[in-house]
């Protein structure tokens, strides 16, 4: 077997009286891989830096250069997929789009109908898609900037102007930014500006709150409708299984 090992551990090799076994060899090269991988230098925002402490401060991870440098390593391969991930979301978006102009006003409500049935997931994920492609082609956020999550990059279709330049002021427009955290913003941001507005003795837009409320109410029906339809289908395929398992037995 051939093994690479740094000149330092060369030198201790020939500077010892010692008779070299294989074990003694074996102890020097893995002293000097300890050494060579505590001496690399681990690149860390200051910011992540600050988080990992926070999350990881008395489990003495920090202080474990190897588990730092493999968390680091890992992360960073997470976030580029993860980034990946919200291009393609915006592609289908974008394909669905075109989809949408080539078929004629019946043939799309009967696409919408049987999403399920044609593509890999219902009409509720199809039409945030499309949201979201729609929100990106008027120019509102950079395909760049955009949230990598589809069900994140949504919210931000929800959002007026004033919110959304609010958001991007707190530096909530990036890829890596998820949907929690943006509903957060968005629940925190409409309270101070209703309070603000009653203070200013304002009026508030009643039909403008009823009428967001019917949207919310339409939204929560699609999807309680998809979520029955979803384990229906679970269901029927686990009563396959559950019979295919019997015959075998």
């Amino acid at each position: 077997m051939t093994v690479k090992i740094s000149r330092s551990a060369v030198r201790k090799l020939k500077g010892s009286d010692e008779p070299l076994t294989a074990e003694r060899a074996s102890e020097i090269m893995a002293s000097d891989a300890r050494s060579v991988a505590q001496n690399e230098l681990i690149e860390i925002d200051e910011g992540l830096l600050s988080t990992l402490k926070e999350v990881f401060g008395d489990t003495g991870l920090i202080e474990d250069e190897a588990k730092l440098r493999v968390l680091i390593t890992q992360r960073k391969i997470i976030y580029r997929n993860f980034i990946k991930s919200g291009h393609a979301s915006l592609a289908m978006g974008n394909a669905l789009l075109s989809l949408d102009a080539s078929l004629t006003e019946e043939q799309r409500e009967r696409l919408k109908g049987s999403s399920d049935k044609i593509l890999p997931f219902g009409d509720t994920v199809a039409s945030m898609l499309r949201s979201v492609a729609r929100f990106v082609q008027a120019g509102k956020v950079p395909e760049d900037q955009l949230p990598a999550s589809y069900s994140a990059a949504y919210v931000l279709t929800s959002m007026t102007d004033t919110e959304l330049e609010a958001a991007r002021s707190n530096g909530l427009i990036r890829p890596e930014v998820g949907r929690p955290r943006l509903l957060k913003f968005r629940k925190e941001f409409r309270e101070r500006a209703n309070a603000s507005e009653v203070e200013r003795g304002g009026v508030i837009d009643i039909e403008k709150l009823v009428s967001q409320r019917a949207r919310l109410n339409s939204r929560r029906r699609k999807i309680s409708s998809e979520y029955f339809q979803l384990s229906r289908e679970v269901r029927e395929i686990s009563q396959v299984l559950a019979k295919l398992q019997k015959r075998a037995g």
